[in-house]
């Protein structure tokens, strides 16, 4: 087993005994490295490998958090648990955050469109994940509620669960889920709460099924 691996067994075991609680922030890379008597390079590896399955949240000038708990339960169950919370919650979210957006805000999640179309255009599942998972985040940040950003990141699914749901998806079903945020974007764009909140819904409710069919 490589040193990053075990760093990173090491650091889920951590959360998984209540070392660090949800969306609470990890201690500076220098002192977790010392801590863990492993060299920055390989801690900072380890933690973004944890970002990538949707564990950890690292932001520039902020630090690293708790963005959600590792779970024992299968990753299938984690996410048709995520989507049916999502479903609920976040359509809701994105109608009150379009009703308060103001015009220099959109500009945040304009820029995340071209990244996510560049993203599928490539193949990279990856960038495409995290392109939508930004723009979701990005989007409750304008409620300036940190509850309802924290409500959010517990409840939407981790980038690894979702690189592998788009991997096994046709480019075609992948477009359409590119289609619905446009979708958000637009009704967000011209204060249509309403259409935001739907176009949220059919994006979830998309997931869902091509989750169940995978």
């Amino acid at each position: 087993m490589s040193k990053q691996k075990l760093i990173e067994q090491q650091l889920e075991q951590a959360l998984m005994e209540g070392r660090w609680k949800l969306f609470e922030r990890l201690p500076a890379e220098r002192q977790l490295a010392e801590e863990m008597r492993v060299n920055r390079t390989t801690l900072r590896a380890a933690l973004s490998a944890l970002a990538g399955r949707g564990i950890l949240e690292t932001t520039h000038g902020s630090g690293t958090r708790v963005r959600a708990l590792p779970s024992e339960h299968p990753a299938q169950c984690i996410l048709a648990d995520r989507l049916y919370a999502s479903l609920l919650l976040v359509p809701p979210i994105i109608h009150a955050s379009s009703l308060i957006i103001r015009p220099s805000q959109i500009i945040s999640l304009e820029r995340l469109l071209p990244i996510a179309g560049a993203a599928l255009r490539n193949d990279d599942t990856k960038a495409f994940v995290q392109a939508h998972i930004q723009f979701f985040m990005e989007a409750a940040r304008f409620i300036n509620n940190t509850s309802i950003s924290a409500a959010l990141a517990s409840c939407l699914p981790d980038g690894k669960s979702l690189v592998r749901l788009f991997n096994a998806c046709e480019l075609q079903q992948n477009e359409m889920l590119f289609a619905h945020l446009a979708r958000i974007l637009s009704a967000m764009r011209h204060a249509d709460a309403a259409d935001a909140s739907a176009a949220t819904q059919a994006y979830f409710s998309t997931l869902q099924t091509l989750a169940e069919k995978k």
